[in-house]
């Protein structure tokens, strides 16, 4: 998700303004593939639980019977189009081709540039552009369909963050969520009607949210607060279940996320022009600097319901 371009006020503790960065220090230091370790203090949500204690039910035995090792990956969107491919244990970036999504626009209302991206169990990315046209991709080869859904069919919701999650756990149903980027709440997005229904409002925050989920069916949230925080929410009403604040991480430009393994992977972009890879271990309350420079700037990030929840043994 990038804001650089978007004109509204979203907070001015979460320093979302026109070409403003979050503030504070980056988390972890200089160098590819450094270690520089920050804590990530785990505070209870309103009645909830710490973000992931465990697996939810399942864990590494889900069943996946529908799966391909392709659907196993988290895959990033750049804001040059690029689709590109993830392997969490190697650290592995895999370019797979740039995005020629059907986008219209010109010299006069500028050319569309993609926002946010959720990938489901088939292999497919579905990605949000900013101009809130819905395209879907394949991520084997970055080719791109447009779809017949309808922008701003709720007034907040013209641009979001956007996760699938398994409707029970290790259920290969899921269900795709949408996070109101003016910080409002969560909706779903029906992919045979491709209508979008209202769930509800954040009750303790108030900032826009990139999205994931997991084959467990556990949502999360990456706030762009103040600081930034990673948070559990019920899908069933949008409810706050628990928050592990990222002291000291700096938003910068563009943020996405996703959950492989047990971990978060957090992709943010402090200094502009390309992104950087935190990774959040609930485990351990520890936030770690895996990749200061990716060489692109990530605006979206999507993982399937097939990702393992637990550590691959």
């Amino acid at each position: 998700m990038r804001f650089v371009l978007l004109v509204g006020s979203l907070a001015a503790s979460a320093a979302a303004s026109l070409g403003c960065s979050a503030n504070g220090e980056s988390a972890g230091g200089a160098g590819a593939g450094g270690q520089t370790t920050s804590s990530a203090s785990t505070a209870t949500g309103q009645g909830g639980e710490d973000v992931i204690t465990g697996s939810g039910g399942g864990g590494g035995s889900l069943p996946m019977d529908n799966c391909t090792d392709a659907a196993k990956l988290i895959y990033v969107v750049g804001n040059g189009n690029e689709l590109v491919s993830f392997h969490p244990p190697t650290l592995a970036f895999n370019t797979i081709g740039k995005l020629a999504c059907p986008v219209q626009g010109g010299p006069a209302t500028g050319i569309p540039t993609p926002f946010s991206m959720a990938v489901d169990r088939t292999g497919s990315a579905w990605v949000l552009y900013d101009d809130g046209n819905l395209f879907r991709v394949d991520v084997t080869d970055a080719s791109c369909k447009g779809t017949a859904y309808v922008p701003e069919q709720l007034s907040a919701y013209k641009q979001f963050g956007m996760g699938f999650v398994s409707d029970q756990v290790g259920s290969n149903e899921e269900t795709l969520y949408l996070s109101s980027f003016a910080g409002e709440g969560i909706a779903t997005l029906d992919l045979d009607t491709l209508k979008v229904t209202k769930v509800g409002y954040y009750d303790a925050l108030d900032a826009p949210a990139e999205l994931t989920g997991t084959g467990d069916a556990r949502l999360y949230g990456f706030f762009l607060d103040d600081p930034v925080v990673v948070a559990e929410l019920d899908k069933g009403s949008s409810h706050i279940v628990s928050q592990a604040p990222q002291a000291g991480m700096e938003i910068g430009v563009a943020w996405a996320f996703a959950f492989w393994g047990g971990d978060f992977y957090l992709f943010t972009s402090p200094n502009g022009g390309t992104s950087r890879v935190d990774k959040y271990s609930p485990s351990t309350g520890q936030t770690t600097l895996v990749l200061d420079d990716v060489g692109f700037e990530v605006v979206g990030a999507g993982v399937s319901t097939c990702a393992p929840v637990e550590p691959p043994k």
